[in-house]
């Protein structure tokens, strides 16, 4: 952050996420950057005969949506790479999260409302063959509660 106060001796900043003051004419600030907000940024300057000026901003942090989806798994028994499943790191809403896997005639063989369970690569309690399915998952973005649809494919390897 840039002072630029004229004729002040003495600063106080106020970030607004409860972290410390800082005293310093400019100053730097790390906003948290798990989730996203809005911050009212304060700074007091004050002169050396006791005149106090105070000037206002908004800084607002998004939270950026980070995921990874896989290619490949391999649900064959040995505890590596068993379920096929989206890796969330920030930016979604858990609590509006749809994935679909469908087989090569498009019939829906798997459905999940939650982004941390996994396809084990059966349908309706029998293990399939190996092959390429596609799959869809929806779901919001926590900065915008923008709708987002994104769809791929999966090879299922044993």
């Amino acid at each position: 952050f840039s002072n630029i106060s004229v004729g002040a001796v003495d600063y106080q900043w106020n970030f607004g996420d409860n972290s410390a003051y800082s005293i310093s004419e400019n100053s730097e600030h790390n906003f948290p950057e798990e989730i996203g907000g809005s911050y009212l940024v304060e700074l007091v300057a004050y002169s050396p005969l006791g005149c106090v000026d105070t000037a206002w901003t908004t800084i607002s942090v998004r939270e950026e949506l980070i995921y990874y989806m896989p290619n490949s798994f391999t649900p064959d028994g040995d505890a590596y790479n068993e379920y096929f499943k989206p890796v969330f790191t920030s930016g979604y809403d858990p609590y509006d999260f749809t994935m679909l896997i469908f087989n090569r005639w498009g019939e829906v063989i798997w459905e999940s409302h939650d982004a941390s369970v996994g396809w084990d690569g059966t349908y309706g309690g029998r293990v399939i063959q190996d092959g390429v399915y596609s799959w869809t998952i929806e779901f919001k973005t926590s900065a915008n509660d923008e709708r987002m649809t994104i769809s791929g494919h999966v090879n299922l390897l044993r």
